[in-house]
């Protein structure tokens, strides 16, 4: 859906990329919308750079708000190199998901970590530089006009009530179980990827209302998190979001037995070197250890202790924690699970833990825990 008249943010900095800037807006007018302009520009001065541009990212976060207050904006677009781009992604942070954001950027994405964000951002990888127009920079900065405007303004509506899931490649398996129970009761099933950003995106989908409960059966991204694996970008709200408005919830340690992994011409950490290893595709599986799943139980024991809720449970399936590490595999170690059940015992009351003789990665697994969650949402919601 094309909206009509409608209100874009342009971001970026005038000083040195005004001739792309301004055709931006150019555009936006020539399509019946009004650009709003946020200028990124700084001086050269003798202060720190990275303090000037940290000042430039206030203020211009402060504008955005302003204007958010002011209007409604359908979508936010900007243009630039790496400094820009990185700029760019922390103001982001202030915009809803499902807004329309595009940033056209020299810089190459996977250079830049800050692009790891759970913000729904499109990136444009620009082959030339920024700096004056040009018919290759123009052709590229049209398309980037026509893909913002094309975007439906806002989050969609759920059209009945919603429970989140979470899980990975190697917990996949127990999905069907889930939107099986699930489309029975007349609920919408919505997966999110234990990877960090698409839980942190979860956590503040939560923070919106618009899930009943949540089916957290993948924790992987915790003991990446804690264990310098690959999808460890997060913070406290990811489970925070749920456990301090005692949402209905369910949790396991999907996946807590593997850390992801992506290794550089083969090669591992030393920390690494002599673990158990399963080669998923270009992202590997390194065995957990016993001290990792004990950290991963801590910092969810930290969150919990904070929050104390009355409808949640923990469920610590036997049988295993991955497709790849259920019991009878190589991978498979039983004092994971018993270090793990052991920690979690320390912070939170045994009747809210509960042992599951079936692998996490099943349909069966799956179905069980929903029973739980619609267990523990008919006594939350008295439905």
């Amino acid at each position: 859906m094309i909206l009509l008249m409608a209100n874009y943010v342009v971001i970026g900095t005038w000083n040195t990329k005004g001739e792309e800037l301004e055709f931006v807006c150019r555009e936006l007018v020539k399509k019946g919308h009004t650009p709003i302009k946020i200028d990124l520009s700084s001086e050269k001065t003798g202060k720190d750079r990275e303090e000037v541009l940290s000042a430039t990212v206030d203020a211009a976060k402060r504008a955005l708000n302003a204007v958010r207050e002011k209007e409604q904006i359908a979508g936010v677009l900007s243009v630039g190199g790496g400094t820009n781009l990185g700029m760019f992604l922390r103001i982001m942070t202030e915009m809803p998901l499902m807004i329309p954001k595009v940033v056209a950027s020299t810089m190459v994405a996977n250079s830049l970590t800050l692009l790891r964000t759970h913000k729904d951002i499109v990136y444009v990888q620009v082959p030339c530089d920024f700096g004056w127009l040009n018919p290759l920079s123009e052709a590229i900065l049209k398309n980037c006009v026509a893909f913002v405007i094309s975007m439906e303004q806002g989050i969609t509506h759920f059209d009945r009530p919603a429970v989140a899931i979470t899980n990975i490649g190697i917990t996949s398996g127990c999905l069907p179980g889930a939107k099986i129970f699930w489309d029975e009761k007349g609920y919408l099933l919505v997966p999110f990827h234990a990877v960090g950003e698409s839980t942190m995106a979860m956590a503040e989908l939560i923070g919106r209302g618009f899930f009943k409960g949540v089916l957290d059966l993948t924790l992987h991204d915790i003991l990446d998190h804690v264990g310098n694996g690959a999808y460890g970008r997060l913070d406290d709200s990811r489970l925070y979001s749920y456990l301090s408005q005692d949402l209905p919830a369910v949790m396991a340690p999907g996946a807590v037995d593997f850390i992801a992994y992506t290794p550089e011409r083969g090669l591992l950490p030393r920390a690494f070197a002599k673990r158990k290893i399963y080669r998923y595709d270009y992202r590997w599986c390194i065995r957990a250890s016993v001290k990792e799943v004990v950290k991963v139980a801590q910092w969810v024991g930290r969150v919990l202790d904070k929050t104390r809720p009355k409808h949640a449970l923990l469920l610590i399936p036997r049988g295993g924690w991955s497709g790849v590490g259920e019991r009878g595999s190589e991978y498979y170690d039983v004092e994971l699970v018993e270090a793990f059940r052991k920690e979690m015992l320390k912070c939170w009351s045994e009747e809210y833990i509960l042992d599951v003789d079936l692998p996490l990665d099943d349909p069966r697994f799956a179905r069980l825990a929903s029973e739980h969650l619609f267990a523990l949402m008919q006594k939350k919601w008295k439905m």
